[in-house]
């Protein structure tokens, strides 16, 4: 009888593993994500209120990318790994993207592991979110090495716009549905200066740690 229950839970925890229901074991992160988040730094409790709106993501995450299919639907574009920590004594955040041979659509290229880091703030004056990005591809595929960003609290959505913008094709990123083991991500772009916005891509989010 306990054989046969101990094959039960074995069998339930595979299925709901494999249907992302159960986030993935710790044991699967890579070191450089570990590297990274290191000792966990509380938030400063004389930091901005605000600085919890990016502060609320810190931990790991394991992430699974979509992309348009062109019927409508959406297509696997790769995973990642999501470190997400509190820095500057708690007043900032900064955090770490990483996808490795089995994670990225672009190890072809690289032949390395694609990271990415962003350094975020809040700017209490202008009421905004001042935010920094740099990753490691050198410009050996189409998109920016480095850029700027501004985001702002949208009810309870984050709404990240470039800097400088190119006026004839606006662009955004929106962290949405942020729960405590989950959240949703996607890129947004406008043709016709914001009045009508088409998804580009799009990321399911689920806590490791």
């Amino acid at each position: 009888m306990k054989q046969l229950l101990r094959s039960t839970i074995i069998c339930l925890y595979i299925v709901l593993t494999s249907t992302g229901l159960i986030a993935q074991s710790t044991d699967t992160i890579p070191d450089a994500v570990k590297a990274f988040y290191g000792v966990a730094i509380k938030p400063n409790p004389k930091a901005p209120l605000e600085t919890v709106q990016f502060g609320q993501l810190e931990g790991i995450w394991h992430c699974k990318g979509f992309e348009p299919d062109g019927n409508g639907g959406l297509k696997p574009s790769g995973s990642a790994y999501w470190a997400w920590k509190y820095i500057l004594d708690g007043y900032g955040v900064q955090d770490f993207w990483y996808q490795g041979e089995n994670e990225s659509q672009y190890w072809s290229y690289f032949k390395r592991e694609l990271m990415l880091t962003q350094l975020r703030i809040y700017d209490v004056n202008e009421k905004v979110w001042k935010i920094a990005f740099i990753n490691n591809h050198a410009g050996e595929v189409p998109g920016r090495m480095f850029g700027l960003f501004t985001a702002q609290a949208d009810g309870d959505d984050m709404v990240m716009q470039f800097e400088p913008q190119e006026p004839e094709l606006l662009k955004r990123i929106i962290f949405y549905d942020i729960e405590q083991e989950s959240f949703k991500w996607k890129v947004e772009v406008s043709t016709d200066k914001g009045d009508t916005w088409r998804r580009t891509s799009y990321i399911s989010a689920t806590r490791i740690k």
